[in-house]
């Protein structure tokens, strides 16, 4: 990030790092190497950007609604409540930094989860209750175990927490959850998310106020250039894997597999050529070694051996 001005005090340059650093996660193109170093460097960084965040949502949500009830063609009120409005969240602004000064510096911390055959159960101090998928792997970061970053799958149970903003890093995006349960897949350049209660904000390139998925419905993010689909699903899609079904609904075949390899034991791909096809269905985990097989019988597909793993093809090229 660029050096703060010399007129701003310490504790202003850290309020200032901090909104640069939500401007460029909400735009996307975020130094995560960076960023992480920069939440670990000093006390206090990440609950300052966590209330920076939380700040921001709570104008972003209010924003429309302000400007329809005090949209006025005479200029004078207009600029008056405008005025008010910024001289608010600059006075919010100082009571969140004032109240971070106070905060004792416990040190930074690391924990890293994996799970291998079968799900592994985490619990987070601030109560939350997060299941690893089998394959999958979860880094909590800090002394607020605020920061997480997902490869795999997980199911997620987090109290509702206006003051506390999680953030879970899964396929390149960022996922912002105060208290829901929902499940997050992330994998290279793609993330599903499904939310069976409340609500969430997930952060995409160009949308600085981030998408908001609520309970009931599902956000897939494919591609490159990235492509969102939202739509509603049934509460009881969410998590089901933890009770052996793998429930898919017209998901595109590259983010299939993705998944299929998880509790197939081994690396699934799919032919470019066919990797948009969709598939909707339920799979049985129970099946492992041979998913990709039954995926394949399913869609007329053929499965070839692919160095140590298998990948989907059209028939007649799995030769």
């Amino acid at each position: 990030m660029g050096s703060a001005s010399k007129e701003l005090s310490q504790d202003e340059q850290v309020l200032l790092a901090a909104m640069q650093w939500h401007a460029v996660v909400a735009r996307g193109e975020v130094d995560w190497d960076g960023f992480t170093s920069w939440l670990e460097q000093a006390p206090g960084h990440r609950q300052i950007y966590n209330d920076v965040a939380l700040l921001d949502q709570r104008l972003a949500t209010h924003r429309v609604a302000l400007q329809q009830r005090y949209a006025n063609p005479a200029p004078s009120r207009h600029r008056w409540v405008w005025s008010l409005a910024a001289a608010a969240a600059v006075l919010l602004g100082m009571t969140l930094w004032l109240g971070w000064q106070q905060m004792p510096f416990l040190g930074p911390a690391t924990q890293n989860y994996q799970a291998e055959a079968g799900s592994r159960q985490i619990a987070l101090k601030d109560g939350s209750n997060i299941v690893l998928a089998p394959g999958s792997r979860l880094r909590v970061r800090g002394r607020h175990q605020d920061l997480l970053e997902l490869t795999g799958s997980a199911y997620f149970d987090v109290p509702h927490d206006p003051g506390r903003a999680l953030t879970i890093r899964a396929g390149g995006y960022m996922v912002r959850d105060i208290g829901t349960r929902f499940e997050v897949f992330g994998a290279q350049n793609a993330m599903k998310v499904a939310v069976g209660d409340g609500e969430l904000i997930v952060d995409l390139p160009g949308n600085p106020d981030g998408m908001r998925v609520t309970a009931g419905h599902r956000l897939l993010i494919t591609g490159t250039p990235p492509v969102a689909e939202y739509a509603s699903i049934p509460a009881d899609d969410v998590g089901a894997w933890q009770s052996g079904r793998l429930v898919l609904r017209g998901e595109p075949l590259s983010l299939v597999v993705a998944q299929i390899g998880l509790y197939a034991g081994v690396k699934v791909s799919v032919e470019p050529a066919i990797a948009s096809r969709r598939f909707s269905g339920v799979l049985a985990i129970g099946e492992k070694s041979q998913l990709a097989a039954h995926l394949a019988d399913i869609m007329g597909l053929a499965v070839r051996p692919q160095g140590d793993g298998v990948q989907l093809v059209a028939v007649g090229a799995a030769h």
